[in-house]
């Protein structure tokens, strides 16, 4: 069984159904943060995929970098998979 909060908006906390303890922070039923008992667990994107930047702070990993720099703005094409952070106008590795 799940438990959602604030349904109205389908943004919320959901609790997973299974026995796993899992909680999630969703916004319009995706999920964007997993909480769980051994750690959180961010998004994975591919970097055509990432959500358009412009909202600083938030945090997602990509799964398809080419030879990724720290604090360079992140390239597709390749296949490593590294955290990326919006810093307001660009997603950058890190």
């Amino acid at each position: 069984m799940s438990v959602i909060i604030n349904a109205s908006t389908s943004s919320g906390l959901v609790q997973t159904a299974d026995t796993s303890g899992t909680l999630e922070l969703q916004s319009n039923g995706t999920t964007m943060l997993s909480i769980l008992s051994t750690g959180v667990k961010f998004p994975v994107y591919t970097v055509a995929t990432l959500p358009v930047a412009g909202n600083a702070g938030r945090r997602a990993f990509v799964s398809n970098a080419l030879t990724p720099v720290a604090l360079s703005a992140v390239v597709g094409g390749g296949a490593v998979t590294v955290p990326v952070y919006d810093n307001g106008t660009a997603w950058i590795v890190g």
